[in-house]
């Protein structure tokens, strides 16, 4: 062999190994670049909008309670109620999460709530995958996922103790393995399908909304005849919820699910929903106030005035995001079909329940769709007059960063929300509660609204406001449920439903303690008082 011969095949070897040493892909590479700069562009936007205050909303104490509950070995019990009766008014998965929380960090609520900031970037991550997966854009999915990092309610509610930053995590998770499943193989070999299923079964015991997700992927399997997947995930889907929806109709029904039957549930005097003409009513105010309001404010993170809105802005965002579905192409059946079906649901829900938070879920995704939509419009039109391909997919992808201004600015609010001393008369409300712990027999029961909340710092039995007009039926189930506190500060339940009783009935309900401005009262309850 020559010289020269030789060198060559040397070369060739030297080539062929180096092609053969393991390394990360251009993709991978900048997959951990644009990590990073997700993560160090979160940190500190959480830490300044990070608010430590209690948020006075009820189901966030709830959460906690039945969390510490579990995390303490009692069970998933209702330990703010002397019967201890199970929990029916909201899933478990939750709970679970902060009981787990509380096992490994302690029972701190600012170690809770940090925690639900650290499930939203592990959601942004994802999204950012899934993002990835269906627009085969790596540059876009990072620009769209740093800008929803932004977004004014999600970044709120990252801060509470509420269940909607947990479920969009698992949703993201169950949309991102099923994008990126093979199909076409075993699903009972593939642990992404598993990951998929076992995303699915949290979520919807985190919120029960969880069945529009599993309806929009049983529609996109259905539509796909792809029956070993069908079968798979419906049987495993149905047959693991199906134990707890055998638990739950042993029990009453929950609170939820007696609020669909009435007109207004905060005021029942109104009546219970009775034949189709109700039901339409209720589907068409909630579906002109989700046009109008909810959906643009969602998506744009600002406060929904409920006046002078237009549905002709609903119907505009949601046909550019329809738009932005239909040209991602992949899983577009199941991601369509996931949002219709939380419209749905959200359709027959009280209309009194109004704001952003029961959409909240679904926001990323509209936002991406919506987005992304742009960007197929822009590339089309860029294509036509002859633009490099590769410039349109990465500059113009950069180009969208321009959308972040947008949401930037609404830091400053939730910065200086944070900053603001906690509301006057929820600080009142709470430093009653720490006196009736010391100062009130240890198995008083406490009629207040938002009960749950006035547990967790009295760590008394609670009750919520009996929702009774007739003064002397309202009095008899206060006697029977051996109510001897009442706390009131004014709230529109109480003044509707217990000021009728006081007011017959003044001396059965004299002053314990007052404090604050405006004024929190707590009355003591003398049944047998003239």
């Amino acid at each position: 062999m020559s010289k020269k011969k030789y060198q060559k095949q040397a070369e060739t070897q030297a080539v062929t190994e180096v092609k053969k040493k393991p390394g990360l892909s251009t993709d991978n590479k900048l997959s951990i670049i644009y990590i990073l700069i997700l993560l160090f562009a979160f940190v500190p936007t959480y830490k300044h909008i990070y608010d430590s205050k209690i948020a006075f909303l009820g189901d966030n104490a709830a959460y906690y309670v039945f969390g510490r509950a579990l995390a303490n070995g009692d069970g998933y019990v209702n330990v703010f109620s002397k019967d201890r009766s199970p929990v029916i008014s909201y899933p478990p998965g939750y709970p679970a999460l902060i009981a787990v929380e509380m096992k490994f960090f302690g029972e701190s609520i600012d170690t809770v709530k940090k925690a639900n900031g650290v499930l939203y970037f592990l959601a942004l991550l994802v999204l950012f995958f899934f993002f990835r997966a269906i627009s085969k854009n790596i540059h876009l999915s990072f620009i769209l996922t740093l800008i929803i990092l932004f977004n004014y309610y999600l970044l709120q509610y990252s801060t509470w103790m509420m269940s909607e930053i947990p479920f969009i995590f698992f949703t993201s998770l169950a949309l991102w393995m099923l994008a990126t499943v093979d199909l076409k193989a075993n699903p009972l070999k593939q642990y992404r399908f598993y990951l998929m299923l076992i995303s699915m079964l949290i979520a919807h015991h985190v919120r029960s909304q969880g069945i529009a997700l599993f309806g929009g992927v049983f529609l996109f399997l259905l539509v796909q005849r792809n029956w070993k997947y069908l079968l798979a995930v419906s049987t495993a889907y149905i047959g693991l919820i199906i134990p707890w929806m055998i638990r739950n109709s042993k029990l009453h029904a929950s609170p939820y699910q007696k609020a669909l039957t009435y007109k207004n549930y905060y005021d029942t005097s109104q009546g219970k929903m009775s034949g189709i003409g109700d039901w339409l009513d209720r589907f068409g105010a909630n579906f002109e106030r989700y046009m109008s309001y909810e959906i643009p404010s969602a998506m744009f993170g600002y406060q929904p005035t409920y006046k002078d809105g237009s549905m002709i802005t609903g119907f505009i965002l949601l046909a550019i995001i329809g738009f932005g579905i239909y040209k991602s192409k992949k899983l577009a059946i199941a991601v369509a079909g996931y949002i219709l079906a939380t419209f749905a649901i959200l359709m027959i829900w009280p209309p009194v329940w109004t704001g952003v938070r029961f959409m909240l879920p679904i926001v990323p995704l509209l936002i991406f769709y919506f987005f992304y939509a742009i960007y197929e419009l822009i590339s089309w039109l860029l294509i036509k007059m002859s633009v490099n391909e590769k410039i349109i997919k990465q500059y113009i992808a950069y180009a969208f960063i321009v959308f972040a201004l947008i949401y930037t600015p609404k830091l400053k609010i939730l910065h200086k929300e944070a900053g603001k001393p906690l509301n006057p008369l929820f600080y009142t409300y709470f430093e009653l509660a720490k006196w009736t712990k010391n100062n009130l027999p240890d198995d008083a029961v406490i009629m207040c609204r938002k009960p749950i909340l006035f547990h967790l710092f009295s760590n008394h039995y609670v009750s919520g406001v009996i929702k009774e007009h007739d003064p002397d039926k309202a009095l008899e189930i206060m006697k029977k449920g051996n109510i001897r506190y009442v706390v009131l500060y004014g709230d529109g339940l109480s003044q509707r439903y217990f000021m009728p009783l006081y007011q017959k009935y003044p001396n059965k309900f004299p002053v314990l303690q007052k404090g604050g401005n405006p004024p929190v009262y707590l009355l003591e309850v003398k049944p047998d008082a003239p």
